[in-house]
């Protein structure tokens, strides 16, 4: 299958077919005077001038095959043939029908199992982007022993495409995906068997066939993939390997991944099983102290990697769930600080200060002091609260003890404090009780009046009823 760096046209895409389809004739042409540098899995042909080119791949291409080899728990039989051809015209001279079919990059042969380069057209990627060439063809050569070479044209594109590493090509597909979205474009999955259709719409077909993959690895894992990759040997077609490998059918599948496909655009394409799952974003969520947030992007990044298992990093879900486990721990220190807000608003100031300190305990544990300066606003109203309740009831007590004068001073200032802090059921309450302490002193100076009064009545009278004294 050929890599290509920018869109062919139809009638050109079936030229490179054609081309591709007849390595007999490559045979026949004008051969360049190769030189060889094996690797370990590799033998890389070279022009004689191109010996710097030829380390350069040298120096990993024995690493891609390894990666490749672990993502797919398969080694694909050695050595292989890696054709570095130096300029367009090397390339034409073996390929002549390829004069016709621009932007050409890599190829791979699945019959010769070699991988072909062209150089001279690698000169404007990126180190990345380079390794993705042959990431991309030996793809296609290793999912073609484990289909029985089985596999339709849609799918094959597709996983070739996953296996490579994120670069800047990744966001060009993206780009003409959202474009072909919108136009109402997307071809049925069945167009993946038609080999024509797949490369005469290059520009829909790739991008599309690499999130089809990435929604069926999304979905099941990688794991699932290599299953279907190798259910695909033993099946009639790709419906049928789909469906013994997911356990639905192909149109549910097919309708999930226009479901799921609005999310991949916007920023699930950068998501991959074959990458360190990045929790840069709830790491940063969670140290600004936005834990609900931060507990919400843990959960579906934990039910991702929970699916992903058999290719990420197990420090990665150890660290996911850690920060899961502090994100849980801090909302439930904003629950308590926020149970005390609502106590003090019910004026429960008791019930407020044992939450306070359950709060300042738990943000204590989390080394979060962002919440301090609240905390200590709630606690300096809890205990004013506290303590109006205090003087609220020490005025009762001096009521009972008939310490009048005493008791109207404590309920005003625990009227004055409560009206202070909003509480006007308490207020009510300590301006009743000194009421009450009002009435009743003007009734005790009233009753001390009429006693004595009726004393100096009874003076009055006792002496007029007294005997007029003797006269001796």
């Amino acid at each position: 299958m050929a890599r290509v760096f920018r869109i062919v046209t139809p009638i050109l895409a079936l030229l490179l077919l054609l081309l591709l389809a007849a390595p007999g004739r490559a045979e026949a042409q004008p051969a360049t005077n190769w030189r060889e540098r094996a690797t370990t899995y590799f033998t890389i042909l070279y022009a004689p001038d191109s010996a710097s080119e030829a380390e350069r791949y040298a120096g990993w291409v024995d690493a891609i095959y390894e990666e490749l080899a672990v993502a797919f728990s398969y080694r694909t039989a050695t050595p292989l043939t890696l054709r570095l051809y130096p300029t367009s015209e090397d390339y034409y001279q073996v390929n002549p029908l390829a004069r016709n079919v621009p932007g050409v990059i890599a190829h791979a042969d699945f019959r010769r199992r070699e991988l072909v380069v062209i150089v001279e057209r690698t000169a404007q990627q990126s180190d990345e982007e380079v390794r993705n060439n042959v990431r991309h063809e030996l793809t296609h050569i290793v999912a073609a022993d484990l289909s029985g070479n089985h596999l339709n044209t849609g799918f094959h594109e597709g996983v070739a495409q996953y296996m490579e590493r994120p670069a800047g090509e990744l966001e060009r597909r993206i780009a003409a995906l959202r474009i072909a979205r919108d136009q109402g474009r997307l071809l049925p999955w069945s167009a993946f068997d038609d080999r024509d259709r797949v490369y005469a719409t290059p520009e829909v077909a790739y991008p599309q066939s690499l999130s089809v993959v990435a929604f069926l690895v999304d979905r099941g894992g990688f794991a699932r993939l290599r299953e279907f990759l190798s259910v695909s040997a033993r099946s009639s077609g790709y419906r049928s390997a789909l469906e013994r490998a997911y356990g639905v059918s192909p149109a549910i599948l097919e309708t999930e991944w226009l479901d799921w496909l609005p999310g991949y655009l916007d920023g699930g394409y950068r998501r991959s099983a074959l990458q360190a799952y990045d929790l840069g974003v709830a790491r940063d969520l969670v140290a600004q102290g936005n834990y609900a947030a931060g507990a919400e992007e843990l959960r579906q990044a934990l039910e991702w990697l929970r699916r992903q298992a058999d290719t990420q990093p197990p420090e990665v879900l150890a660290e996911a769930e850690a920060l899961l486990a502090r994100s849980e721990a801090g909302m439930r220190a904003e629950q308590l600080a926020e149970s005390a807000r609502q106590a003090l608003e019910r004026a429960d100031y008791e019930r407020a200060v044992g939450l306070l300190a359950a709060a300042r305990s738990a943000y204590a544990s989390l080394e979060d002091a962002r919440q301090a300066e609240v905390l200590a606003i709630y606690e300096q109203r809890a205990t004013r609260g506290l303590q109006a309740s205090a003087q609220l009831a020490a005025a009762a007590t001096l009521a009972r003890e008939l310490r009048y004068p005493e008791a109207r001073v404590a309920a005003d200032d625990a009227a004055l404090e409560f009206a202070a802090l909003g509480d006007t059921a308490r207020r009510d309450n300590a301006l009743s009780l000194r009421a009450t302490l009002d009435q009743r002193q003007r009734l005790i100076g009233l009753l001390l009046l009429v006693v004595g009064g009726v004393g100096v009545a009874l003076s009055l009278v006792g002496r007029r009823l007294a005997p007029p004294p003797e006269i001796w």
